[in-house]
C-alpha cells in the first residue's frame, strides 16, 4: 500500500482546470513551468476546505494537487489612506490568526502566487492594476524570510519549480512535499505513531504532521518518516521544542492541546503534562 501511495503522479495538472471551473475560480497558466494563480477568493476556498495552513506556508488544494501562495486584501481602502498598499502574508501570522479567529471574513482576502495583483478600492470601486505588495512584518519576523515583495515570492518559487536537480521549495522542503505529506498522513489515518491519538475533523488535520527522523527534509524514505501529532512532534528534541515555542507553531500547539486535552489524557501522551 505504501508503494502505491508514494507512486502518485504529483506533478500532473490536467484535472485541475475542471476543479477550478467547478468552484468558479480563475484558471492557471499551464504554458510555463511555473503555475500562476490569481484572483482566488480566500473565503470561498477556505470554507470549501481548499485552503491549508502548514508550517512552511499557505496552500491551495485541489484534488491531489497543492499550490503554495500568499494572502492579501484585494479590496483595501486605498484612496482613504493615501494609496497605502496592503501587506501580503505567507504564513499564519498574528494578523491572519486574528482574522481566522474572528470568523467574520469581513476583509476580502485573495489567494495568489503572482508577482503583481489588481486591487480595487473599497469605497470608489476603482481598479488599480498590477500592484507589487510588501511582506507583512509579522510574517517576516516569524519565519525570518528573505522575501520582501510579491515579486520575490513569485521569483523564488518559480526558480525552484524550474530547477530539477535540487527540487526544493523556498523553505527547504522538496518539491511536492505537501502532497507527499498528505499522502503519508492519510496512509496512517491521521493517527499519531507515538501516542496513538487520531484526528478526524478536516480542519484539525493540520495537527497531525510528518516528522523527518534524521532532520533532513529531503530524505523521504519510509524509515525516515513518522506520522506524529503536533504535541509529540514538538517534543522530539530541543530544536523542535524551540521551534514550537513561538509563532504560529506555538499557537497551533496550544490550540491542539486545549481542544484535545481529554483525548491526550486518555491516550497517555507523555508530553501532555507539560502543556496542561
Amino acid at each position: 500500500m505504501k508503494n502505491k501511495v508514494f507512486d502518485l503522479e504529483l506533478y500532473k495538472f490536467q484535472n485541475l482546470s475542471r476543479a477550478l471551473d467547478k468552484w468558479g475560480f480563475p484558471t492557471i497558466d499551464f504554458e510555463s513551468g511555473f503555475k500562476v494563480i490569481k484572483g482566488v477568493d480566500f473565503e470561498k476556498a477556505y470554507k470549501a476546505g481548499n485552503i491549508r495552513f502548514e508550517d512552511d506556508g499557505i496552500y491551495l488544494d485541489y484534488e491531489t494537487h497543492s499550490f503554495k501562495g500568499y494572502m492579501f486584501i484585494q479590496e483595501p481602502y486605498l484612496e482613504r489612506y493615501n494609496m497605502r498598499l496592503p501587506k501580503f502574508h505567507i504564513v499564519k501570522c498574528k494578523v491572519i490568526q486574528e482574522f481566522l479567529d474572528s470568523g467574520k471574513f469581513n476583509h476580502r482576502y485573495n489567494f495568489s502566487n503572482s508577482e503583481k495583483n489588481d486591487l480595487r478600492d473599497k469605497e470608489s470601486g476603482y481598479l488599480y492594476e498590477n500592484k507589487e505588495l510588501s511582506l507583512c512584518g509579522y510574517c517576516k519576523k516569524q519565519i525570518n524570510s528573505e522575501i520582501d515583495t510579491t515579486r520575490d515570492f513569485h521569483d523564488l518559487l518559480g526558480d525552484f519549480e524550474k530547477v530539477e536537480d535540487i527540487e526544493v521549495d523556498i523553505f527547504g522542503y522538496p518539491k511536492g512535499w505537501e502532497q507527499l505529506s498528505r499522502a503519508y498522513r492519510e496512509l496512517h489515518d491521521y493517527t499519531c505513531e507515538e501516542c496513538g491519538i487520531q484526528v478526524k475533523k478536516a480542519l484539525d488535520k493540520r495537527f497531525i504532521q510528518v516528522h523527518h527522523v534524521d532532520g533532513d527534509k529531503t530524505n523521504n524514505s519510509d524509515n525516515n518518516l513518522r506520522c506524529l501529532c503536533i504535541l509529540c512532534h514538538a517534543n522530539q528534541d530541543e530544536k523542535h521544542q524551540e521551534n514550537f515555542s513561538k509563532g504560529s507553531r506555538n499557537i497551533d500547539l496550544n490550540s491542539f492541546v486545549e481542544k484535545y486535552k481529554k483525548e491526550l489524557k486518555e491516550a497517555g501522551n507523555p508530553f501532555f503534562k507539560i502543556k496542561r
